[in-house]
């Protein structure tokens, strides 16, 4: 116990915050999500227009000051006894405040929207789900979801209330509902919980400890194994007094150990996701008790990048990278191209969402590496050559089905065999496989530099 009193109190010694900074404070920790609250009581419209231009000033000026603070949290402060947390509190900080400024200014006058709630609801079925998400018809965990707890099976219905809340506790009622909700789950105003697919599933308390217990905390185990023992076998600069690198490492232990990272963290998300749900499962039928899939698809069903990245992974950042990226993106493709605001602008769609999440985890390295901004570009390597990938893929995909379909005998007409080959699949598991190990040791060797693998492998 006095140990980890004292790793709380002092700082780490490979901790290299932005200079400058200082340790957080409660205070500087509370204040930005709590003038945050304060203006979105106000958002919903007033009854009445007698003292609704007042009520707007007031409410954007408490936005603007709780923006500024979500920004100035990874500038000023740093969590002096851990690389992650600090890691975390910049990712917080830029998450919360685009968030209000998307909540209060861009939303609110670019497309006249105050978010509404959405209610689920969910039916039984007995049919498995459609093409890209069939399973077996099992109770086994990995029938169903990778790092997903087993559920029943249901067709989920979407109702989107059409008022706002008008009295003080309403009003209270839906702001923190708001608030609470990072993924905005339950809401009109996000992106963060698209399944692609109403047929989903809803798992109980006990499937949830189940997957936790029997998955989930193995999964981290071994993670963690691995992470240690190439931390302590090859980077300990107390083994022999010599700082290494992660370009150090033979190559075949550098994707191992992004491989580790990368499950770590997939495990991890999917852990807290559900402590949380538990945590909040009394509440039910209250929205704060929803919980949607965080993963969409089995890891082993993806066949390219694309597939990852919308199915796979989580979508927690998902609003902010939709509306700082992703619309941008489309703009600038539609005014170099001309293209009219009904065509699809794909590529600047996907570079637009990327490059706005490589920014996004290039600041946060930033943060943690002593403010050195070579050092921290690893993050923006990875997730722009996943866009550019993606682009590639997609070419290449374009190209091998426009050549099948030439020549494809004509005389075959509608009794044609599919353009689908049996070995695409095979093929595509080993591309978007290949892709993220090999581009992401651009991200691990940002986290050795960081000490973030030493702070994982518990040193």
């Amino acid at each position: 116990m006095e140990q980890v009193i004292v790793s709380l109190t002092f700082p780490r010694p490979d901790l290299k915050p932005i200079p400058g900074t200082v340790p957080l404070t409660p205070a500087a920790a509370f204040l930005p999500p709590f003038i945050y609250y304060l203006a979105l009581v106000l958002l919903p419209p007033f009854p009445g227009q007698s003292h609704q231009r007042s009520i707007s000033l007031f409410r954007s000026i408490l936005a603007l000051i709780a923006g500024f603070l979500f920004f100035r949290l990874p500038l000023a402060y740093h969590v002096p006894f851990s690389v992650g947390l600090t890691y975390q509190l910049a990712l917080v900080g830029l998450y919360g405040g685009c968030r209000v400024f998307d909540a209060f200014f861009v939303s609110l006058y670019l497309f006249d929207h105050i978010p509404r709630r959405v209610k689920h609801h969910h039916e039984p079925r007995t049919e498995p789900p459609g093409p890209l998400h069939s399973r077996p018809r099992s109770n086994s965990y990995f029938d169903l979801e990778f790092l997903q707890p087993r559920a029943a099976a249901v067709t989920e219905t979407a109702i989107t209330d059409r008022g706002l809340p008008h009295s003080w506790k309403g009003r209270a009622s839906w702001a923190l509902e708001l608030e609470l909700s990072m993924r905005g789950a339950g809401f009109t105003w996000t992106s963060a919980d698209v399944r692609h697919t109403k047929q989903t599933w809803t798992p109980t308390i006990s499937d949830r400890a189940h997957s936790i217990l029997l998955h989930v905390l193995p999964a981290l185990g071994i993670c963690f194994t691995i992470i240690r023992y190439i931390y302590l076998s090859e980077l300990n600069p107390e083994s022999d007094g010599r700082t290494k690198s992660f370009d150090d490492l033979a190559f075949p232990k550098q994707l191992v150990l992004t491989a580790a990272l990368g499950a770590f963290l997939m495990t991890a998300f999917s852990l807290g996701h559900s402590i949380f749900a538990i945590m909040l499962a009394p509440l039910k039928p209250h929205p704060l008790s929803y919980f949607p899939p965080l993963y969409t698809n089995r890891v082993w069903d993806l066949t390219s990048v694309r597939d990852f990245w919308s199915y796979g992974w989580h979508r927690l950042f998902s609003r902010l990278f939709l509306v700082y990226g992703v619309w941008p993106g489309e703009w600038v493709e539609r005014k170099l191209t001309s293209k009219s605001p009904d065509q699809p602008a794909d590529v600047g769609k996907v570079l637009g969402g990327f490059v706005s999440s490589a920014l996004v985890h290039s600041f946060a390295a930033y943060t943690v590496v002593g403010g050195v901004v070579g050092d921290a570009l690893g993050e923006a390597e990875f997730f722009t050559g996943c866009g550019v990938a993606i682009i590639a893929e997609e070419m290449v995909k374009r190209l091998v089905m426009s050549h099948r379909r030439r020549t494809r005998r004509a005389s075959e007409g509608d009794q044609a065999p599919s353009l689908n080959r049996w070995y695409d699949a095979v093929i595509g598991r080993l591309w978007w496989i290949s892709v993220l190990l090999y581009n992401g040791r651009h991200f691990a060797r940002g986290w050795v530099k960081a000490g973030l693998v030493r702070e994982m492998s518990g040193m």
